[in-house]
């Protein structure tokens, strides 16, 4: 049985942690071998009861979780913090990202936890996995060359759930994206989608924002990629250094969902000639329904003032989805409601996306 509060979030507790291991070992095996191996390695481990299991369940009293999962995310996160941090060398040697072989951990993921440093257990309380794929930056670039860019409309950009912002620097990153008809055709992007957009300002809202200049904060962000995912680790170092060159014209701000739509009212009032796009993207699923709502309640009063300048862009999996791909909705406020449109669906990772409609960019 999960244990779940009144909002629907998951309670930690031993039994479903080793659930939790046996079901993203599952969900590994094809997508990063090394975590499989790891997670294999654990679970087995796990059936003696070892004092680091007992660890886990000390540092997590008391705490809940989004989705069941992240236990077992959170968890590898912590692990391989520590191995690019210099306090994991068993876990070094395996690990592509620090150098290693890669292949079976023998023994190295058990040893490491049996001797974890105390560092280690304080990042695995208070940690959190955070979103760092910066090709989710597609999904407001063709909504903002649709909405703005035939219009030489400058606009305001804000990100919610924003991590450390480096979706707010995407459209100074390449990105390689197919667009598609339902049946698969090619469909034209919008002009312009993939240039350098005419923005503003750029600010990130999160409930913690990470700070790249920290080194703390940047190996945060790489221990939440796969140990054994090179690629996706270089894309990364690629935003970072983007973002570095950015970065003091850009705002970071600590803010919850639940205050996003007041702090657009009191600092992004309409200015003449002026556009609004607000964006998140694998963030308010996370929400339960009741504040999901009452977000959508407070986005359409946030936006009305701008009429038909702003707009709220998700990349998000469907309410009540525990799989399947994301859906680029775009959200307007019209005569103080929120008009909805669902125009596309791809990949949490989007490669390309596939398009509802036959004209997806008419917006009006």
């Amino acid at each position: 049985m999960l244990a779940r509060d009144e909002h629907s979030l998951v309670r930690m507790d031993r039994a479903h942690l080793v659930q939790e291991l046996s079901r993203q070992r599952a969900y590994c095996e094809q997508r990063s071998p090394l975590y499989a191996a790891v997670l294999r390695e654990l679970e087995e481990d796990a059936v003696a009861g070892p004092d680091w299991l007992a660890s886990i369940e000390a540092a997590w009293r008391g705490r809940s979780f989004a989705v069941g999962w992240e236990m077992a995310h959170l968890l590898l996160a912590c692990m391989h913090f520590s191995a690019l941090a210099g306090e994991a060398e068993e876990l070094a040697a395996l690990y592509p990202s620090c150098g290693g072989a890669g292949g079976e951990p023998r023994g190295a993921a058990r040893a490491f936890l049996r001797r974890a440093p105390a560092a280690f257990w304080e990042r695995l309380r208070s940690g959190r996995v955070q979103t760092n794929e910066v090709d989710r930056s597609v999904a407001w670039m063709v909504a903002a060359a649709a909405a703005f860019g035939g219009r030489n409309l400058p606009f305001h950009f804000v990100e919610l759930g924003a991590s450390a912002g480096l979706n707010l620097v995407g459209d100074h990153l390449p990105h390689a994206c197919r667009f598609l008809s339902g049946d698969g055709a090619p469909v034209a992007p919008p002009a312009g989608w993939d240039g350098v957009h005419p923005i503003l300002t750029r600010t990130g809202l999160d409930l913690l924002p990470r700070r790249i200049a920290y080194v703390g904060d940047r190996l945060w962000l790489k221990a939440c990629v796969w140990a054994d995912d090179l690629p996706r680790l270089e894309r990364l170092d690629l935003a970072i250094n983007t973002f570095l060159r950015f970065e003091n014209r850009l705002q970071l701000e600590p803010c919850s969902f639940a205050e996003a739509p007041d702090w657009l009212e009191r600092m992004r009032r309409p200015g003449v000639g002026e556009g609004l796009l607000v964006f998140n993207s694998i963030a308010t699923i996370y929400l339960c329904e009741e504040d999901y709502r009452e977000l959508q309640r407070g986005m359409a009063r946030a936006l009305a003032p701008w009429g038909d300048r702003a707009l709220w862009v998700e990349y998000e999996r469907a309410r009540g989805a525990k799989d399947g791909p994301l859906e680029l909705t775009i959200h307007r406020s019209i005569k103080g409601e929120l008009n909805t449109r669902v125009v596309a669906s791809g990949a949490p990772r989007p490669t390309a996306f596939r398009f509802h409609e036959a004209t997806p960019w008419q917006l009006d």
